[in-house]
């Protein structure tokens, strides 16, 4: 497919990693155009650059509701007061449903708790080490400022009913349980060691949101004109957000998205029954494997 992979032996993967043990690895993948970067930062970056475009950007405003008249969308009501228009994008992230509900309209996909601890600096870590994916374990690791950040895809992961935890809930309050962590961190001490040793300098989540076939929401809700989806991204929204906006703005703006994005669409959930209990089911599923059916 033209992509910069190759399979390498276990001992080459410890030399391109040193924190990588190759015990107990019987196979082993390179991929040397793979990155990282800091999702607050790219976030920031979008704003900006929408404000520099003359966006009007308004910051901590709850949405009470989106607006819908004769099935079109015109405008939102928001605790600062209502704002016209004939478009929205519910890119609410874990709130999406609640934005969408508020609306009557039904989404299915799940606000689903992720956790990561970042380490103390330690000796050889530095930014351009590899990244490293145990895909069996689902837990991946890679530097951060000095240390190593790493985390789970979780077996039984946490699902958080939004609603309950209140208008006021920070991301920074997510409920945590650090014993997922160190159960992890037991199931690789063969190839990661250090993730047993090095101390602990922040532990954190944040809430991604799950869909039951893995697969991201994108594009107009059905039966209400002028209502987008940009959700359900299944813990990979910011390496695809590019993509995904530029999508969406052809939608919008040409009436139809460069790209054939059907697959993605909130509809073809319609014909199946669904609740509550499967679309857990199935979007934990879908966590646990993120990195694939291994």
């Amino acid at each position: 497919m033209g992509l910069d992979v190759e399979r390498i032996s276990p001992e080459r993967a410890s030399r391109l990693n040193p924190y990588l043990e190759p015990t107990g690895v019987v196979a082993a993948m390179r991929i040397g155009d793979d990155m990282y970067f800091d999702p607050a930062q790219v976030a920031i970056g979008y704003a900006r650059a929408a404000a520099a475009r003359g966006a009007i950007l308004l910051p901590n405003t709850e949405v009470l509701a989106v607006n819908i008249s004769v099935g079109k969308v015109t405008g939102v009501t928001t605790a600062k007061g209502p704002i016209e228009g004939r478009f929205v994008v519910d890119a609410a992230g874990a709130r999406t449903r609640q934005v969408a509900a508020a609306s009557g309209i039904r989404v299915p996909l799940v606000p689903t708790r992720h956790q990561l601890i970042v380490t103390e600096p330690l000796d050889g870590a530095h930014a351009n080490l590899p990244m490293v994916r145990i895909m069996d374990a689902a837990v991946y690791m890679r530097p951060c400022q000095g240390g190593l950040l790493w985390g789970v895809f979780e077996e039984a992961p946490r699902f958080l009913d939004m609603q309950s935890l209140g208008a006021n809930f920070d991301i920074k309050n997510t409920p945590l349980d650090i014993e997922v962590l160190r159960s992890a961190a037991a199931e690789v001490k063969d190839q990661l060691p250090i993730l047993q040793t090095a101390q602990v300098r922040e532990f954190r989540g944040g809430i991604p949101t799950m869909t039951a076939d893995g697969h991201h929401i994108l594009g107009p809700a059905p039966g209400v004109e002028g209502f987008y989806f940009a959700s359900g991204c299944n813990v990979a929204g910011l390496s695809i957000s590019p993509t995904v906006g530029e999508a969406l703005a052809a939608w919008i703006a040409d009436g139809k998205p460069r790209l054939d994005l059907s697959p993605m669409s909130c509809t073809r959930f319609k014909d199946k029954s669904w609740n509550e209990v499967q679309l857990q089911r199935d979007a934990a599923w879908q966590y646990r494997h993120f990195y694939g059916a291994v």
